[in-house]
C-alpha cells in the first residue's frame, strides 16, 4: 500500500505585502510518485518548493510532510549556488558518493569554479543520491546543462526511483519529460 509522504491543501506562497506568488497547490504524493511542477518563469515554482521545505515562512494554506526531515533532500537552482567556492568537486561529495555512477569519467580534482554546469549537477547529484533520500525536491536541476548531460541526470534519477520505490520526487524543470518518467504527474501553475 501507498503510503502519503506530502499533501498540500491550497498552499500559495505570500509575499512580504500580502500578494499570492504563486496558483494554490493541491497535491497528494505517495511513495512512487514523481511530481513535475510547470510554468512560466515568475510564476511561483521555486517559491513554492521553498514554502513545502519551510524556507518560506509566509503561506496561505497548508502542507504536511510524513517523513523526517533528514529524509528530504533538496537541490536548489544552481544559478543561486556559489561559483566561487575554493573546492575541488571531489571536496563537495561525501564519501559514499564518490563511487556513483554520475561521476564516471569525471575529473573530481577539477575545480569547482572551472568545472561545467552539468559537472557541478552530476556532483551535487550523486552526493544527494548517496543520502538514499525518501523524498527528493529539485529545482531546475538540468539549467546550465548541456543535452548529453541532461540526459546523463535524467536517466540517474530514473534508476535510483525504480530502485527506490519508496521514494518520492518533486521536480519544477523546463525542459520536456522523456519517457524514463512514465506515468508521472504534470502540475500546471498557470
Amino acid at each position: 500500500m501507498k503510503k502519503v509522504l506530502l499533501e498540500t491543501h491550497r498552499l500559495r506562497p505570500v509575499s512580504s505585502e500580502g500578494l499570492f506568488l504563486s496558483p494554490a497547490l493541491d497535491i497528494k504524493m505517495t511513495t512512487g510518485d514523481v511530481v513535475f511542477l510547470n510554468g512560466d518563469n515568475g510564476s511561483g515554482k521555486s517559491t513554492l518548493l521553498k514554502t513545502i521545505l519551510g524556507l518560506h515562512k509566509k503561506y496561505e494554506g497548508r502542507f504536511s510532510f510524513t517523513l523526517p526531515a533528514q529524509q528530504v533532500q533538496y537541490l536548489p537552482q544552481l544559478g543561486n549556488l556559489s561559483f566561487h567556492l575554493p573546492l575541488t568537486l571531489l571536496d563537495v561529495l561525501d564519501g559514499a558518493a564518490t563511487n556513483h555512477l554520475l561521476l564516471q569519467g569525471l575529473d573530481l580534482k577539477k575545480k569547482w569554479n572551472t568545472a561545467s554546469g552539468g559537472e557541478r549537477q552530476k556532483v551535487l547529484l550523486a552526493a544527494i543520491l548517496a543520502r538514499e533520500p525518501r523524498f527528493l525536491i529539485l529545482d531546475e536541476p538540468f539549467n546550465h546543462v548541456d543535452k548529453d548531460s541532461a540526459l546523463v541526470l535524467e536517466k540517474a534519477l530514473s534508476d535510483y526511483f525504480f530502485k527506490n520505490q519508496e521514494s518520492a520526487l518533486l521536480m519544477v524543470s523546463h525542459r520536456p519529460v522523456t519517457n524514463l518518467f512514465a506515468g508521472s504527474l504534470q502540475v500546471d501553475l498557470k
